[in-house]
């Protein structure tokens, strides 16, 4: 079975043996046969019986005490609330803002050259822009529902990566040459 089914499942069921066995077949009370304990009235235990001498009766089947533990995942997980779709829209109109953003501070720097603070800016606003597009790539792709520790270990990976890189495009700018006058003697070598 797939987790997903095993997921949805409220108890999941085994047999109390290796393997359920099932009768060939069954004797019907209705019938008049002529055997002998169906017919002195022992019931329905005795037509089960008496229907595959060598098997016996069918194994009967126990609900399993044990949970799965994606199942108490997802109960913990149903308590807690849904992000609804303002999120969605949030994070849409931060990207298009970090996109507009970066076209002053790009045309800026290729009209007047190097400025700490177009730098210091552009160190910042570059990171988070590129951050918000992998997180809509591990959202699309990696979705919380069907990854769930996948999901948050990508998510956490993402936020420390941009924080390194926020971080380092700060050290180059201080105590080196900067991003505007790195990126110039790259398109000038």
């Amino acid at each position: 079975m797939s987790l997903r089914l095993l997921s949805r499942s409220t108890q999941l069921y085994r047999p109390r043996t290796a393997f359920a066995i099932r009768p060939l077949a069954t004797a019907n009370n209705n019938s008049s046969s002529s055997s002998t304990s169906a017919s002195a009235g022992a019931g329905k235990d005795a037509a089960e019986a008496i229907s595959n001498p060598i098997l016996g009766k069918p194994a009967e089947v126990e609900p399993v005490k044990e949970t799965v533990k994606l199942e108490q995942d997802t109960k913990k997980k149903e308590n807690e609330p849904e992000i609804g779709y303002a999120h969605g829209a949030y994070h849409w109109t931060l990207e298009r803002f970090s996109a507009i953003s970066l076209i002053p501070l790009m045309s800026t720097q290729a009209i007047y050259g190097a400025h700490p603070i177009c730098d210091g800016l552009l160190g910042v606003v570059l990171p988070f822009h590129l951050y918000l597009g992998f997180e809509s790539c591990i959202i699309d792709y990696i979705p919380k529902r069907e990854y769930p520790r996948l999901h948050r270990t990508a998510k956490w990976t993402l936020l420390g990566t941009t924080g390194l890189v926020m971080w380092s495009c700060f050290e180059f700018n201080t105590n080196e040459i900067g991003l505007t006058e790195f990126i110039q003697r790259t398109w000038t070598a």
